[in-house]
């Protein structure tokens, strides 16, 4: 059954609400868009302006997925942009107001899948990652571990980064740029800066490309970094059971939490209460040191 939801004087049409796609607590369409709906002012600044990658879920967490960057047929209010690739054209989707991204929802999509550029300077990037993945049987307090040696690294270099579990097993931290370096610079830093922890403490970091080579250790994925990479927003659910979200903390509180202590129910009452402590990331404008990223 198809309705429609009043957006910003947009009709938005969506169907099948009561279809469920978190099946072990059975959570639906309708709760997705209640989510969404409900953190909105706080996504929104890390969204706007950033080509998104669709990532549809049709039959809910346990059905097959796809990624989708061209975009499919769309309201006239939902604004997408030609950007080159290789030699094709992709028209991506910009997730500039709410009402597309209950569109977007509509389609099946879950999660959030934003550029590290914005589209009026698609290559260089406001922040680069560091995407922190443990591989078992390596466990989600080793990749504190490393989250914590990254942190003693950049404040010795004067710079300021602000991390977020993933929702899924690990940690993602972004360090805000000036718009001047380019996604080669960022992901050679954040290879130099892994390659410093991986020598000092080789039993506990990695950044072998070999899946098999990782095991019991935290992969530091410099490759995150590249121009076209997605990584899941902040504030977005994630595709696993319970719902989770990826949601920022401070390095204060990392050793107390879990990579799915937030999730659809609880997750908009901790961000109206501590408020967009990712607000940084949208706003400061940080210079790496130069011989870091060559």
């Amino acid at each position: 059954m198809t309705t429609t939801i009043q957006i910003n004087n947009h009709q938005v049409p969506v169907k099948n609400l009561e279809k469920v796609f978190w099946p072990d607590h059975g959570y639906t369409k309708a709760d997705i868009i209640k989510y969404y709906a409900s953190v909105w002012p706080f996504l929104a600044p890390h969204l706007l302006g950033r080509p998104v990658s669709l990532v549809r879920y049709p039959e809910g967490i346990d059905g097959d997925f796809f990624y989708q960057k061209d975009a499919p047929s769309h309201p006239p209010w939902v604004t997408t942009v030609p950007i080159q690739s290789g030699e094709r054209v992709i028209n991506y989707v910009l997730i500039n107001n709410l009402e597309t991204l209950i569109w977007s929802i509509n389609l099946g999509c879950i999660e959030v899948h934003p550029w590290l550029s914005t589209v009026d300077d698609p290559d260089h990037p406001t922040y680069l990652i560091f995407d922190l993945d443990p591989m078992e049987p390596a466990v989600f307090s080793d990749a504190v571990k490393v989250a914590q040696l990254i942190r003693v690294l950049l404040r010795e270099l004067h710079l300021a980064a602000f991390p977020k579990i993933s929702g899924a097993t690990g940690i993602h931290i972004y360090l805000p740029l000036k718009r001047c370096y380019s996604f080669k610079q960022t992901s050679a830093f954040v290879k130099r800066i892994g390659e410093i922890i991986i020598n000092a403490f080789p039993e506990l970091a990695t950044n072998e490309r070999k899946v098999a080579n990782r095991q019991g250790k935290v992969y530091i994925d410099h490759l995150q970094n590249l121009k076209g990479k997605t990584i899941a927003s902040v504030y977005s659910l994630r595709p696993f059971p319970g719902a989770p979200v990826s949601l920022p903390i401070t390095w204060e509180e990392m050793a107390d939490v879990h990579p799915s202590m937030f999730n659809i129910q609880n997750a908009p009452e901790r961000i109206k209460k501590v408020g967009d402590i990712f607000k940084p990331v949208s706003e400061m404008n940080q210079d790496l040191p130069p011989s870091l990223c060559d």
